[in-house]
């Protein structure tokens, strides 16, 4: 009870803080300043560490820390990949060009050459001998149209030749440069793979770490229910500042509602956990790190950052009381007042907010409460 009456008094506490969230739905960066002020001091407020000392503090500052650097890491390694596939395409269709100028290249050569030996001919010692013995005159008028009709043909081909050879110039420094630009990219995502890997051992070095102070089923329960509360806080506070979409559509869509995330279910709504003392508010999806985390249905970002005992955290708002929550992630996709689409991807799985094994944590609520999951989603 006390503890229930103490969370009751920081919940006051908290939303006395908050300043309101303008109604505008316009006024997203507003709402995005706002939820910011409360995720920091949902993540720093000291009444909540009652039972944790001074290091477990630092050392979940420290973790937050390094699950936002993997994020803004596995970000960069996403762009520089992407520019690694264009300038690939751009050297396939650059000696694909190549080729077809080389070919191009040698059938001219080879037309150029039956010019020549048509106009060698042409001028050979019998045409001299027509207009020396002023033999048939058509004749030599024919003879001298030929000949004027070789010598433009020669020109244009010759003008040909040299614009294909200074297409096949062009085109090898462009694929030079392409190479060089390849190399650099690749250098570049080889030292990004360097750094996360240097990232993902110190988060395991710090998850070392809490584990040892969070020895014991007790000390594992008091930071379940710590991390719960602060989680419930935030649900209360968005619930709410929501804003007045339609969730009917939400409402029918009621065991039909696609997965977040393929993977395999490891902990079901309402199962135990910590050795029994509490359930599973949602479930436990367990995937393999980067894979895709998607909305199950169309709504708005509520919550969209870091939050303890949950990682990198989004929260969509569907409408009429119901929201879905996805935890755990090492990207985030969206921010807060964006709205998505069913499907829409949001995030990459991970291992955030301290959790040992990756996957993704999902929720349902309606009006705060906690629902099954399972319930809503498609069977498969």
């Amino acid at each position: 009870m006390a503890r229930r009456s103490h969370l009751i008094v920081l919940s006051l506490a908290l939303s006395l803080l908050v300043p309101q969230l303008a109604t505008s739905a316009d006024d997203i960066s507003t709402a995005r300043r706002d939820m910011n002020g409360v995720t920091k001091r949902l993540n720093d407020l000291d009444a909540w560490f009652s039972t944790a000392n001074r290091k477990q503090r630092g050392l979940q500052k420290d973790l937050r820390s390094t699950d936002q650097s993997i994020a803004a890491t596995n970000q960069a390694i996403k762009r520089i990949e992407s520019q690694l596939n264009d300038t690939r395409e751009a050297l396939t269709a650059l000696n694909n060009e190549m080729t077809a100028l080389e070919t191009q290249r040698d059938e001219q050569a080879q037309r150029i050459g039956d010019h020549l030996a048509a106009a060698y001919r042409l001028a050979g010692e019998d045409f001299i001998k027509l207009l020396l013995n002023q033999e048939d005159p058509q004749r030599i008028d024919r003879m001298l149209r030929y000949h004027r009709y070789f010598s433009a043909a020669r020109s244009e081909a010759l003008d040909a030749y040299l614009q294909t050879m200074a297409a096949i110039a062009t085109n090898a420094a462009q694929t030079s440069a392409r190479e060089t630009a390849l190399a650099e990219q690749q250098s570049k995502l080889d030292a990004q793979r360097q750094e996360q890997l240097s990232q993902r051992r110190q988060r395991t070095q710090l998850l070392a770490s809490l584990n040892d102070e969070m020895k014991g089923k007790s000390k594992e329960r008091t930071r379940l229910v710590d991390d719960r509360a602060r989680l419930e806080t935030l649900i209360t506070e968005l619930n709410r500042r929501a804003g007045s979409i339609d969730g009917a559509a939400f409402a029918r869509s009621k065991g039909k509602l696609p997965w977040p995330s393929k993977g395999t279910l490891a902990h079901r709504f309402g199962s135990q956990r910590a050795g029994g003392l509490l359930k599973w508010q949602g479930i436990f999806i367990t995937v393999k790190e980067g894979s895709p985390v998607s909305a199950i249905a169309g709504g708005r970002v509520a919550f969209s950052d870091w939050l303890r005992g949950f990682g990198l955290l989004t929260i969509i708002d569907h409408g009429s009381g119901y929201m879905s929550l996805y935890a755990h992630s090492d990207v985030l996709y969206k921010r807060v007042g964006e709205t998505v689409k069913g499907g829409e991807a949001l995030a990459t799985t991970g291992r955030s907010g301290g959790q040992s094994e990756s996957g993704l944590y999902f929720e349902i609520r309606f009006k705060g409460a906690a629902v099954d999951p399972l319930a809503w989603l498609a069977r498969r």
